[in-house]
């Protein structure tokens, strides 16, 4: 089974995105964990919980980067899409009453490799936009202003 690992090579720099993604990691980590254990409703329940947190913080990006003015956010919109109906399609498999072993090796693996390549490739892209928004915002104005 491929492993996956958060590296420091995956920083985008912006804290609340590298926590979230570091959680997916742990999640795919989780999966492991789960399939060693043999329980059907543990792998089923931390393959669903994995599916739905990948997709709520794809939305959360979205909403980072729209609120950042990011020019591609369309694109990278469509990328997510791709993503969330691939990942629907899992959780329907599990609902379906598919092998859920199988399912959930699948699940850990496709969106292991996927988050992996996103990462590197897609999200870095966004990251000035959304750290520029960012350190124009409120708290980080409040923060300069009296922790300088």
């Amino acid at each position: 089974m491929l492993q996956f690992q958060w590296v420091p090579e995956f920083e985008t720099g912006i804290d609340v995105i590298d926590s979230q993604h570091k959680r997916i990691f742990e999640y795919l980590l989780e999966v492991d964990r789960a399939i060693r254990l043999q329980d059907p409703d543990v792998v089923k329940q931390i393959a669903r919980s994995l599916i739905d947190y990948s997709i709520s913080h794809n939305a959360f990006e979205e909403t980072l980067m729209e609120r950042a003015s990011y020019p591609i956010l369309a694109a990278h919109s469509k990328v997510h899409e791709a993503f969330r109906n691939r990942a629907l399609a899992y959780d329907q498999r599990l609902e379906n009453g598919e092998d859920c072993f199988k399912v959930a090796k699948e699940v850990r693996s496709d969106i292991g490799l996927w988050l992996t390549n996103h990462i590197q490739r897609d999200d870095k892209d966004y990251v000035p936009y959304v750290r520029k928004s960012i350190e124009g915002g409120f708290v980080s104005r409040m923060k300069k202003r009296f922790f300088a």
